[in-house]
């Protein structure tokens, strides 16, 4: 029986950057294995920790797990299949981690807000905002919606996609009720957008 060395100690080795995120060392010119999918209750822990990374840092609500298990089905996750880890054995083991998600939230007959879009910091500019965008509108339009509207901080993003701004105003009165549930409500810094798709 050959000895193997024992795995770094997982507290060093997983290193988190400042809003809280695990970081992880891509190497370049390897290859992501990234897939997006419909969450599913597994995932939520995963989700959380995304969502309320950013939330920390004041860039997105913060959610909590009683949402995140009511709301399960409107979420959709990118998870990267190859993010090597160690083990005490000599085989290689890989983990399945959630880099990516983001919600899509039906509020009546023919609109549903974007939520909850949330990149890992170590994943971005990778195009994974843009395919969960397009695999929602997928949804929304198989659902029979018309229009997508958001609110966001990254109004660029959402601009390269076709989202065009609307003032509180021009918005739905649908969009206006959930809008009065938020902590934000009284000084809102999101703008919101629509797209008709």
């Amino acid at each position: 029986m050959a000895y193997v060395e024992p795995p770094p100690d997982p507290k060093s080795e997983k290193k988190k950057s400042k809003a809280g995120f695990v970081r992880v060392r891509i190497d370049e010119g390897e290859q992501r294995q990234i897939v997006i999918q419909k969450a599913q209750i597994r995932d939520v822990e995963e989700i959380l920790e995304l969502v309320n990374g950013f939330a920390a840092s004041n860039l997105m609500l913060p959610r909590g797990p009683q949402y995140l298990y009511e709301n399960i089905r409107d979420f959709v996750i990118a998870s990267d299949r190859n993010v090597p880890v160690y083990s005490l054995t000599e085989t290689h083991e890989v983990l399945h981690m959630i880099v990516a998600c983001g919600s899509l939230h039906v509020l009546w007959e023919d609109i549903a807000e974007i939520r909850a879009l949330a990149i890992h910091p170590d994943y971005q500019q990778l195009g994974l905002g843009s395919k969960l965008i397009e695999f929602m509108k997928d949804e929304a339009r198989q659902l029979g919606i018309r229009r997508l509207f958001t609110f966001t901080m990254t109004e660029a993003f959402f601009k390269s996609l076709g989202f065009k701004r609307q003032y509180r105003n021009e918005l739905p009165p649908k969009v206006w009720g959930e809008c009065s549930r938020c902590p934000k409500y009284f000084h809102c810094d999101e703008v919101g957008m629509v797209l008709e798709i």
